[in-house]
């Protein structure tokens, strides 16, 4: 593993919330913030509303892409993960099983706001999803053109 790959794996540690974009069919775009986790795979898990325009558009388009980053950074010191993924409503019981007890692991039992499968199945509100990385990307040095300063990125791999 190189610098850049043990460098996103400390960003995705440190941090608990990602932006998800996400678009319709026809390329019309949307962002969200949520409270991620991740297994040892680096598939990132996420709760939202069933309802909530993300969760409508990735059911239409799965294609995703995914940002995690530090917004404490002060200008000119942030860092950040870029993620091309596949994302998917979690339906089967041991999926659903798996990514609750992924995200129970990045906040204590009792602040999980998921108690039970049913929040997340059936008649629930809730849905668990699950993005798949095609593609990783970390910041790296940046550059000089013509005297200001431009970020580069490289592709990592997250997995050992």
């Amino acid at each position: 593993m190189n610098q850049y790959s043990t460098k996103a794996r400390e960003i995705l540690e440190q941090n608990f919330y990602c932006t998800v974009a996400t678009a319709s069919k026809d390329g019309v775009p949307w962002v969200s913030p949520v409270f991620f986790a991740y297994d040892e795979q680096y598939r990132i898990y996420w709760v939202s509303n069933k309802d909530a325009k993300h969760s409508l558009l990735i059911r239409e388009n799965p294609r995703v892409a995914l940002v995690v980053f530090n917004s404490t950074a002060p200008e000119g010191e942030g860092d950040g993960v870029y993620i091309e993924a596949a994302a998917t409503e979690l339906k089967a019981a041991e999926d659903v099983q798996l990514a609750m007890d992924v995200l129970g692991r990045r906040v204590s039992k009792d602040e999980f706001r998921v108690k039970d499968k049913d929040q997340v199945t059936g008649n629930g509100v809730w849905r668990i999803y699950r993005a798949t990385p095609k593609k990783t990307w970390k910041l790296s040095r940046g550059k000089l053109i013509r005297g200001q300063y431009v970020d580069e990125r490289v592709e990592v791999q997250l997995t050992r």
